[in-house]
């Protein structure tokens, strides 16, 4: 391969975002209400009672924020690609408004005794939007991007129409349960979830991967896009199912983690550009920092209570959101 300013861009990136998230994840095994000496992790010189916990409530936890982070950041540069749109996110396409209102059902209508048991109602709710936004791929063909954009916010509406019935007639434990779920957190975690989590990462990232030649050529426009050879229509249909469905997974288990997937994709083309061959993999590691930071926060401000993990990322990325916003303002139509 032949090495210019770009790949070394990317490859000095790589490297800094990935020993950023080493150390995060090593911090992270430390920090908590049992804290974990740093020199008993280097010595590996674990007492029962530490290696209890690492295995059973650290280690899983560390997993869910890395594979929930770089799900989130992979979704929203997707759909930043997609929609050709610096301010695009995953919850664009309605599928985290709809997981919620499933979850709330679950609550709620069915009864559901704890928050463990909502992610079955928060995945068939997600499953019931992925449905809506496959039928839709598969009538649709010519101009169907911002087709499907509006599609998207009519199932936002929609949800959050449905979220609000629904919780109007909850319970003020059953309302702490929900407004703590949907703010996210990655506690409680079997392995079982973590595995289902890691693999819809490994998945959204191998085909975004496959298709970041076409998503760079789709910048240059649908007509252009058509010239080089991409199907707009098939490429729209695998970001938009994929991403979706990653999503879905992601949020089933662990709630919204909030401007994560818009943050990530930004910081990482600040780094190297935009092309999406080096922006996904590297908004994914940062993604992945970023929850793992801010699952970090959650746990040890102000311990031993635990803040919501959904809370901390968007005090973090609400400066990242104001400063779009004004360059968007400033600068019509051009994409970050």
């Amino acid at each position: 391969m032949i090495v210019t300013p770009g790949n070394r861009s990317f490859a000095v990136a790589m490297a800094l975002a990935l020993a950023a998230l080493v150390f995060a994840c090593v911090l992270s095994l430390a920090v908590g209400t049992y804290p974990i000496p740093f020199s008993n992790l280097i010595s590996f010189s674990l007492t029962d009672t530490e290696m209890s916990v690492l295995s059973a409530l650290r280690s899983p936890r560390i997993a869910a924020a890395l594979a929930a982070g770089a799900t989130f950041a992979l979704a929203g540069a997707a759909m930043q690609s997609l929609f050709r749109n610096p301010l695009a996110e995953p919850g664009l396409l309605g599928v985290p408004t709809a997981a919620a209102l499933g979850a709330a059902i679950s609550l709620v209508i069915v009864g559901a005794n704890s928050a463990l048991a909502l992610w079955p109602g928060a995945l068939a709710g997600a499953s019931v939007s992925m449905i809506a936004l496959l039928a839709f791929s598969q009538r649709t063909h010519h101009g169907a991007t911002a087709q499907l954009l509006l599609l998207g916010v009519a199932l936002n509406a929609a949800a959050a129409a449905g979220l609000a019935l629904v919780t109007a007639i909850a319970t003020e434990s059953q309302l702490r349960t929900l407004a703590f779920w949907m703010l996210g957190s990655f506690a409680n975690q079997s392995w079982s979830v973590v595995g289902a989590m890691l693999i819809a990462a490994c998945v959204a990232l191998v085909v975004l991967l496959r298709d970041a030649n076409a998503l760079a050529a789709l910048a240059l426009g649908e007509r252009t896009a058509r010239m080089l050879g991409v199907s707009a229509h098939a490429l729209r249909v695998r970001v938009a199912i994929v991403s979706a469905f990653a999503i879905a997974i992601v949020t089933a288990f662990c709630g919204s983690v909030a401007f994560v997937g818009l943050a990530a994709p930004h910081i990482a083309r600040l780094w190297v550009g935009s092309q999406p061959r080096r922006v996904l993999p590297l908004a994914a590691v940062i993604g992945a920092l970023l929850c793992v930071v801010a699952d970090i926060v959650a746990r040890a401000l102000a311990a031993p209570v635990e803040l919501p993990v959904g809370a901390i990322t968007s005090v973090l990325g609400v400066p990242v959101l104001i400063a779009l916003v004004m360059r968007a303002a400033r600068v019509r139509g051009e994409f970050l």
